[in-house]
């Protein structure tokens, strides 16, 4: 009797896996087409609505679209080859040339980051809206300083990211492969997994603080008109874009320290499929900017509807020119 059970438990777990299997090759593969088209989708609403004149020279919402367009590079340019080669792992075995791992492995480093440092900008931006008129950190909402912020913040990406092609190499027979797994995998759980959320969560909590006390003081309205509306709509990112690293990081962390130990093929399974899952959950931040804002920003909404029906034929003047009208 024992045996029978043991068998029945079996094959419900081999059939649970070949369930796993069946979603991650035929459904889960297919996402990368489905957010890039949502992603491309998001950016040419957020394209469309920063630039119109009511938010064109808005400070946070240059620094927005600045994150939008590398979230648009960023999918392109790592997600659209993992749907080619079937798989994210695959991507980087297969390289054989030292430059191409180096340099594959900068720009999948560097890019989400530099678009997560857009958005820290933009919170900081909305700091730096409640804060007094005479605090120098309100020097980043100045348009003069905007090139320069964008190049300073360009090269701290760069300087977040320069761990990762260096831990990286070709190996004979593996592809690209890293070569010091344990400090790469520290590395890159301090930088983006703590040091990044930690100062985006920061500055919401300052933000709210300052908005908070702002609440009794009749000057807030007329100190910015134009910044406070998108107090909300950041926040909502930021604590979106964390719970989305925090997800990912986690895997990464138990992947660092159990992919070696994973024996059985039926562990190596449930863990690829656990991997490809948490690794397309984390590309929808590079998706979720327009959404997010259209959901939580009045602003936005009004200035997005407002441009769309601008583009779209005048049905006064078209009942005007008609025949009929005549």
């Amino acid at each position: 009797m024992p045996s029978n059970d043991t068998e029945n438990s079996n094959d419900t777990l081999t059939f649970f896996l070949r369930q796993l299997v069946y979603i991650d090759q035929e459904i889960l593969i297919h996402l990368p087409l489905v957010f890039i088209t949502l992603g491309m989708i998001g950016f040419v609403g957020n394209a469309f609505t920063f630039l119109q004149l009511p938010l064109r020279f808005n400070s946070c919402c240059i620094y927005l679209l600045c994150e939008s367009f590398i979230d648009t590079i960023n999918l392109f340019v790592n997600l659209f080859p993992a749907y080619l080669h079937g798989s994210p792992k695959n991507i980087v075995l297969e390289i054989s040339s030292r430059f191409q791992c180096k340099f594959k492995l900068f720009c999948l480093v560097f890019l989400p980051q530099l678009s997560i440092n857009f958005l820290i900008l933009s919170v900081i931006d909305r700091y730096a809206c409640t804060c007094s008129l005479t605090s120098p950190i309100r020097y980043i909402r100045q348009l003069s300083a905007i090139p320069c912020i964008i190049f300073l913040n360009i090269l701290l990406a760069c300087l977040m990211s320069l761990y990762s092609p260096l831990y990286y190499d070709v190996a004979s027979g593996l592809g690209c492969v890293c070569i010091d797994p344990l400090m790469n995998g520290l590395l890159y759980i301090l930088v983006h997994g703590v040091l990044t959320p930690c100062v985006m969560l920061i500055f919401v909590l300052l933000t709210y603080r300052n908005v908070s006390k702002s609440h009794y003081r009749a000057n807030l309205i007329n100190r910015d008109r134009s910044g406070n509306p998108f107090v909300r709509m950041i926040f909502t990112q930021v604590l979106t874009t964390s719970f989305l690293i925090l997800q990912w990081i986690i895997f990464y962390v138990y992947h660092m320290f159990t992919a070696c130990k994973l024996d059985h093929a039926n562990d190596k399974v449930l863990q690829m499929f656990l991997f490809s899952l948490s690794n397309y959950t984390y590309y929808l931040i590079n998706i979720k900017s327009f959404y997010l804002s259209t959901l939580t920003s009045r602003v936005f909404r009004r200035t997005f509807v407002k441009s769309f029906r601008q583009i779209l034929p005048d049905r006064s003047s078209q009942r005007n020119s008609s025949p009929n009208s005549n």
